[in-house]
């Protein structure tokens, strides 16, 4: 199976925060709730690196799955790797086959449509959703992967005393994890003003064609300092 990178996974969002999510504090009663950072666990050029920042929460509706299960979207996307092999910023838009996507469909109850400009945007894609409570995690929902389209199920359950949240996406036997640092809203909302989209909707260490003009920026956005620990050290 190719492997999959879970952000923005799976990865790598202003929409600001989501338009369908419950705004999470540090004092949610629901510790699956909040923001999460995504580093690149994977033995590339980015290993180690910030891939973007996640946020999670439980739905207030049914847009992409059942009400009150749980959904993620990619609050602040910073980088990914290309088919070269090399480090560069996260999509403007959610990409499929080297082009924006024109996407719609459902995988586990997970209901997803990017067929709009306005929905399509990378930052604020909701990519996962529907998972449902199962023992003392949740399960059964749906993930789709922001770098290819394609669609997995998906699961999550909290560990390190809610320090880290730790995500599958599976086909079958065959998945990959991933392992989210959490962060608190404050600490999204400074990456978000120094990392995420401007009113131009470009990075800002990119210019209006989506080249990249300010590398040191860029370095200091995948290299930003949360104080957490790095699951690759």
């Amino acid at each position: 199976m190719k492997k999959t990178k879970i952000v923005a996974l799976l990865a790598l969002a202003g929409f600001s925060g989501s338009l369908y999510a419950a705004e999470a504090t540090e004092a949610s009663a629901n510790p699956y709730e909040g923001y999460w950072v995504q580093f690149d666990e994977d033995k590339d050029a980015g290993r180690g690196k910030v891939q973007g920042v996640i946020h999670t929460y439980l739905a207030t509706n049914d847009t992409h799955g059942k009400k009150g299960t749980l959904e993620m979207n990619i609050a602040v996307p910073i980088m990914k790797i290309n088919s070269s092999g090399e480090m560069v910023p996260a999509d403007i838009r959610f990409q499929k086959g080297g082009a924006v996507s024109v996407v719609k469909g459902e995988i586990n109850g997970f209901k997803y449509d990017y067929t709009s400009n306005k929905t399509n945007f990378t930052q604020g894609l909701v990519f996962s959703g529907n998972l449902q409570k199962v023992g003392a995690g949740y399960d059964k929902g749906g993930v789709l992967n922001p770098n290819d389209g394609k669609t997995y199920s998906a699961n999550a359950i909290i560990a390190d005393g809610g320090k880290t949240l730790d995500v599958r996406a599976y086909y079958g036997w065959f998945g990959k994890d991933a392992h989210w640092k959490k962060i608190t809203p404050e600490q999204y909302e400074a990456v978000k003003e120094k990392c995420g989209l401007t009113a131009d909707n470009v990075y800002p260490y990119q210019d209006e064609d989506g080249k990249l003009k300010d590398s040191k920026l860029f370095k200091e956005c995948y290299n930003y300092d949360f104080g957490v620990a790095n699951p690759t050290a």
